[in-house]
């Protein structure tokens, strides 16, 4: 984040606020982990933070700490359209254009909070006062971890929010196999491991736990798989 738009967030988080935090619709590993983490820090320095999902996610996700108080949009309507209204603040994580949260898009439109984006996707839209956008980045979570850095709290990371940013961190590389994988990924995911990420156990969780119903889904479509030989090819 930019030293102008640093230090408006500090001033906007100098004293308590209501605040919203937002994922894109469908949200996976990375914006529910970033949102969480958000939370747990905002909610430990005195703020008023509730998670607005716009609606469900995976199962594998919800064992992690705090997911039991994000809010489902299409189930908790009424409660999540208070909690937007009543914000002084809006953090959009892991999307950079309304559109990505589906039905709450009219709503988001339509608040008188102050929006600030921590997004890490490609062509940002200009809808919030506070942008933190950076495409060289794995990860929203990434962001996350940089942003608690930025703002002078480094050693308020607790082993919930540790947990919750590797966790991101993890599922957006690919368990850090992509390209966006930097040095500096593995030395934050270093700081995380010491301040209480659980590797192995998450690793676990998201990828070696899986449901009767998906298992027999999986045998299902390997049954049906083509393999086309002479063009290095198959298809399910």
């Amino acid at each position: 984040m930019n030293l102008e738009h640093l230090n408006a967030l500090k001033k906007l988080l100098s004293s308590p606020k209501k605040i919203a935090i937002i994922p894109h619709k469908n949200p996976d590993g990375d914006a529910i982990g970033s949102t969480l983490a958000l939370w747990h820090y905002l909610s430990n320095n005195g703020h008023s933070a509730t998670i607005v999902a716009p609606n469900d996610f995976p199962k594998f996700l919800k064992w992690m700490p705090g997911a039991q108080q994000i809010l489902n949009f299409e189930r908790e309507n009424s409660q999540s359209k208070t909690v937007i209204n009543e914000a002084d603040i809006v953090f959009t994580l892991d999307f950079n254009h309304l559109g990505r949260v589906g039905q709450m898009s009219e709503i988001l439109e339509s608040a008188q909070a102050t929006f600030v984006m921590v997004d890490h996707h490609q062509e940002p839209s200009d809808y919030a006062s506070i942008m933190y956008s950076d495409v060289s980045m794995s990860s929203t979570c990434e962001m996350v971890y940089v942003l608690i850095n930025q703002l002078g709290d480094e050693n308020s990371i607790t082993p919930d929010m540790a947990n919750c940013i590797y966790t991101g961190i993890m599922t957006d590389t690919g368990s850090f196999k992509f390209a966006a994988t930097t040095s500096n990924t593995h030395r934050v995911v270093a700081d995380l491991m010491d301040k209480g990420a659980e590797g192995t156990e998450i690793h676990h969780r998201i990828y070696d736990t899986n449901s009767p119903s998906r298992l027999h889904l999986l045998g299902c479509a390997l049954k049906n798989m083509v393999i086309l030989n002479e063009y290095a090819t198959a298809y399910i």
